[in-house]
Parts: C-alpha cells; structure tokens; sequence
C-alpha cells in the first residue's frame, strides 16, 4: 500500500461511520424518536458505539493504556486511527498523549474552557488526563497518533532533552500539578508532514516485522521537524503561557541529570538557594524534589522492565540506586508489586 491507496481508503466511509452518518442525520429531522425506537440495540452494544440516548449503551469517559496498547501481544508505543466521522461529540479523557492531525477538511475541539477550529494541516496535541471532545461532521479526514507516556521519557529522551516547547510541554504535563492541557501546530500545506504521517499509518496498519521500532523512529522524525520548522509558531494555552520559565529550565535540568541530580547541584546552576528551589519545585509539582526525583527514576525504571532485557540490578544502578535491595523496597511501595512480578505481568 502506498500514501495514495492509503488516502482513497480513508476516504471510504467505515460501518462505523455510515452508522453514525444516519444518526446524525436523523437527530436533524422531526422522527429522531421514533429512528431511535427502530435501533438494534444489541448492536450497538456490541459494537461500543455511542449513542448518548440508549440507556447503557457505550460512553466512555476515562480511557486507560490497555484500551489501545499491548493488545495481540503488540508492545506498541504509537498507535494512529482514522477518527470516525459523524460520531457524537462527548468529554472524556485518556492516560496517554493524543496529537490529532487535520489531513483534510476541519474539526471542532473543545478543551477545557477553550473551543476552536482547527484547519488542515494542524496538529493538536493533548495531555493525558485532559478533558476533551472533538467533533467531525462533514468528510473532513483526521488522523489520531496515540502515544504512551512513558515513550516520551525514554525512546525520545534524546529529542526533547534541548529545552523548547515540546519538552516543556511534556515535562509539564508528566510532572506539575498544573500541567499543560494542549498545544497547536499549524504546519499547513507541508506535503513533508503529510506523507510521514500517512507512511506511520501504513505501518500501523500493516504491521510487518520491526514495525513498532519504525514507528518509534517515525514519530521521533515527526517532531524534529515540527520543532525544526515550527517551533517558533507552537500555539499554547493563556495558562501555559504563564508558567515560570525558571521553573521549565529546572525541569529540563533534573530530567537530564535524574539519576544523581541534588537539591544543592540544581541551587548552584541556577544561583538560588537550595531552600528556594526546594519551595519552586513544591509549588509546581506538588512534590518534594526527593519525591520528584524518585518519580522521574522509577518513570525510567519501569520502561526498562517492560522493553529491555537488562537485569533488576542493572536497572537499579542505570536509574540512580547504588543499592536494588534499597530500590526493591521503594518500587514495592510505589506499586505495590516487585520490579520482577511488574516485568512478568506487562510482558
């Protein structure tokens, strides 16, 4: 299949879609009583559409990673999916990073207090746990990478590691209390951005051999470019644009050197008192720098157990523990279960 074939099958209307098409015409209508009085309601059960007038009927307000990730023993990181047209718009939220890419036409999101269009060629990119909805009723095409949090610590440390707008954003909203809900990248007519993300989808769909490592490594080239020639043009939030940029760089700056970063090493970078950042990093995050810390370590630690090979001890001592026994005792605490039972239950 090349980006072409591609693009003609997504124009086609799914059985989901055409369902939804009928629906929404006939809410349009005066007999939208009795069109729902004529619905197979089994079927829609059993098919998880929503239909927000069957009572029962499928509504999904909080969507977790296994929802979408590790199914058919696929270890998968970066999943895209058409977003079926005419489906009702509803709130919900999701445990992982949602960009949504306008290849044709326009949608509706609204997030949070925020409603907006957007056009072709933008991307929106929204934080895990952000409320949510998206409306498409037309045949405009829109294309949904769902990315898994932790993908962005590990497999794309090495992108988002120069402070910008994207490691900020994800820094933020992995880390602070009051994250970042979303951001807007308007890359237009850019053919480039186009066919990469038409080529993911054809991996997702075909999945041959090696397929999530490509995917990776796709997506890893998608925002380079994004940052390469859009950096400067990244729409955030009102409420994003009042963060303390002290308090990015101090982020940036731990995130880098986790694993033996202190209190005192980041009070001399950046020529405040140990106690004041200390007071920073509370009032962002809500945590203490030990508790922050010891997230971002353990964050990486569990993407180790569930991608690598590498031994508990070895681990320990890549995240920062000079001593497993001490790291089994805390990551035990943390999710109540062993660094072992926790690599067995997610392979």
């Amino acid at each position: 299949m090349d980006t072409n074939e591609l693009l003609e099958k997504l124009k086609e209307f799914n059985e989901h879609e055409l369902f939804y098409k009928d629906y929404y015409n006939a809410k349009q209508g005066e007999n939208f009583q009795e069109y729902l009085g004529n619905l197979d309601k089994d079927y829609i059960k059993k098919q998880f559409l929503i239909v927000p007038e069957i009572e029962g009927g499928f509504m999904p307000d909080s969507i977790g990673d296994d929802a979408f990730f590790f199914n058919d023993n696929d270890k998968n990181n970066v999943i895209l999916s058409k977003h079926n047209r005419y489906t009702p718009a509803f709130f919900h939220q999701h445990q992982f990073f949602e960009l949504a890419y306008v290849l044709q036409g326009t949608c509706e999101q609204t997030i949070g207090q925020n409603h907006f269009t957007l056009n072709e060629g933008d991307l929106c990119l929204i934080s895990p746990y952000t409320r949510h909805s998206i409306g498409v009723f037309d045949d405009s095409l829109i294309i949904n990478i769902l990315i898994r949090g932790s993908t962005f610590e590990d497999i794309f440390y090495t992108t988002l590691k120069d402070k910008n707008k994207l490691s900020t954003f994800f820094n933020n909203s992995l880390y602070t209390k009051n994250y970042n809900t979303h951001l807007i990248i308007s890359s237009g007519k850019d053919t480039f951005i186009k066919n990469h993300i038409l080529s993911m989808f054809i991996e997702n769909i075909e999945k041959k051999k090696y397929y999530e490592s490509i995917l990776n490594s796709y997506l890893m080239i998608l925002l380079s470019k994004l940052l390469q020639n859009y950096e400067y043009t990244i729409q955030l939030p009102d409420e994003t644009q009042k963060n303390s940029t002290i308090f990015s760089d101090i982020m940036v700056y731990i995130d880098e050197n986790y694993q033996t970063v202190s209190l005192s090493d980041i009070a001399i970078k950046f020529h405040f008192s140990p106690a004041y950042c200390s007071r920073l990093i509370k009032k962002h995050t809500g945590k203490s720098f030990t508790q922050l810390q010891q997230a971002i370590r353990f964050r990486r630690a569990c993407f180790f157990l569930e991608n690598t090979n590498k031994s508990i001890a070895e681990i320990s001592a890549l995240v920062g523990f000079n001593n497993v026994e001490h790291f089994n005792r805390l990551f035990k605490k943390v999710y109540q279960t062993t660094p072992g039972q926790h690599r067995k239950e997610k392979n």
